[in-house]
């Protein structure tokens, strides 16, 4: 028992290093990646007007970026598992940063677009590459935890709207329009946050100088147990079997849903907020209140889904309570106060809903088998990503309004949450694999 007892204080001792040491860095990289998602939402308050843009065009030039994104991904991913999370994920941001800044000098949507597409290229990987080294750094059962904080820190990201509004006061500096400053600034952090990366993130638990050695030998030995139990569960998949596993494919489909109703309502929310008569500070301010408001929530929903080791359900309830708010926004709009709160319980179930999604590819994929399946449905999810701000844009031009769009993000969180609820349901009726005459008892369902 005493035996027992020791092993246990040294895994949540280990556990706390680990969260101590690299969750922070993780976190701020988070935030950082929004910003540079995003700030284009804000320039567009200026920059759409300056450059004679289109709200369609606009859809378009913001929406692009995920294709090459999508195309890039899995290589990208498959990279990282030769090289190493450390130098890889560095890179990323340094060349994402670099672009973030060059695109303060586009002239009109042919060059806006060609910058969008080149931030895809350069950011490629970076989101499942993080996922897969949180993977190959926290057990299972605390995974839920860690990656709740990630979703906070997404959140937090979302302060730095108010920040990039008043960016736009810049206007005239050394000759620059205060949207190109919302670039060269917000590309800034990228850079220096990936040449830190490099300097602080290790490979392996093998590699924690931070650890003691029998907090080394109790991570890496729980890890691997893990690994062999999801294995010995759903059999071992290589990367590229892991580009075409069934529930990758069906994971694809929902991410599909949650980004086009994320980075349809993101890239679009000051320009909606606009539309009510807010001022260019008031906009920045509210636009934030979405996912300020979720953080407490999505802390303890992932609480509760790592408690009960359940992931399926959990999302489909955030899911289902984010159509909820869209649908109230859309019936609503021409009542501000009353969209906005719509907007806002939307906010708690989507990011609830991306807080356990992310939990699911390492419930039944391992190694780079999980870095492939990341990628496949990091990058060919993100597809709603494009078709999210480009159909806001058609919408906006041939309507004049956003009501029709907003309605479009509830229809596809519902979507996702049946969609899941039927993979949970297959998954239950499924038996589980036998191996060498027995029958192998498959992992706790997530």
């Amino acid at each position: 028992m005493q035996e027992l007892s020791t092993r246990a204080d040294v895994g949540r001792s280990a556990v706390r290093k680990v969260m101590t040491r690299f969750m922070p860095l993780v976190g701020l990289c988070y935030v950082v990646v929004y910003l540079d998602r995003l700030n284009i939402g804000v320039a567009a308050l200026t920059m759409n007007g300056d450059l004679g843009i289109s709200a369609s065009a606009f859809g378009f030039a913001a929406g692009v970026y995920f294709w090459s994104y999508t195309v890039c991904e899995p290589p990208s991913n498959y990279i990282l598992t030769r090289v190493g999370a450390r130098r890889w994920l560095g890179r990323i941001m340094v060349t994402w940063g670099v672009v973030t800044m060059a695109t303060a000098a586009v002239q009109g949507t042919t060059t806006l677009a060609w910058a969008r597409v080149l931030l895809g290229v350069a950011e490629a990987g970076f989101s499942p590459g993080m996922l897969y080294f949180v993977s190959r750094w926290v057990p299972r059962r605390e995974r839920g935890q860690a990656m709740a904080w990630i979703v906070a820190f997404i959140c937090l990201s979302s302060l730095t709207t108010p920040v990039t509004t008043r960016i736009l006061d810049l206007d005239g500096l050394l000759g620059l329009a205060g949207w190109r400053w919302v670039f060269v600034l917000t590309g800034i952090p990228a850079v220096v946050l990936g040449l830190v990366c490099v300097k602080v993130l290790k490979d392996s638990p093998k590699d924690a100088a931070f650890l003691t050695a029998a907090e080394r030998d109790w991570l890496v030995a729980e890890l691997r147990a893990e690994d062999r139990e999801t294995t010995g569960a759903h059999g071992e998949h290589g990367f590229a079997r892991a580009l075409v596993h069934p529930r990758v494919l069906v994971l694809v489909a929902v991410f599909i849903c949650v980004t086009f109703s994320l980075n349809g309502f993101q890239l679009w929310i000051p320009q909606i907020l606009a539309q009510f008569g807010l001022s260019r500070n008031e906009v920045g301010w509210v636009a934030a209140l979405p996912a300020l408001a979720a953080i407490g929530p999505v802390l303890w929903w992932m609480r509760r889904s790592d408690r009960q080791q359940e992931r399926m359900v959990h999302f489909a309830v955030a899911a289902a309570v984010a159509a909820a708010g869209f649908g109230l926004a859309a019936v609503s709009f021409s009542v501000p106060a009353l969209a906005i709160a719509g907007f806002c319980v939307a906010g708690v179930g989507l990011y609830g809903a991306m807080g356990v999604f992310i939990t699911m590819p390492s419930s039944f994929l391992t190694g780079t088998a999980l870095a492939a399946g990341f990628g496949v449905i990091n990058g060919a999810g993100n597809l709603g990503g494009y078709f999210g701000p480009q159909v806001t844009g058609w919408v906006r031009d041939t309507t004049g309004g956003f009501t029709a769009a907003i309605g479009g993000y509830a229809v596809a969180l519902g979507l996702a949450a049946a969609i899941v609820l039927a993979l949970r349901a297959t998954v239950l009726r499924t038996p589980p694999p036998v191996r060498a005459a027995a029958a192998v008892k498959p992992a706790t369902e997530s």
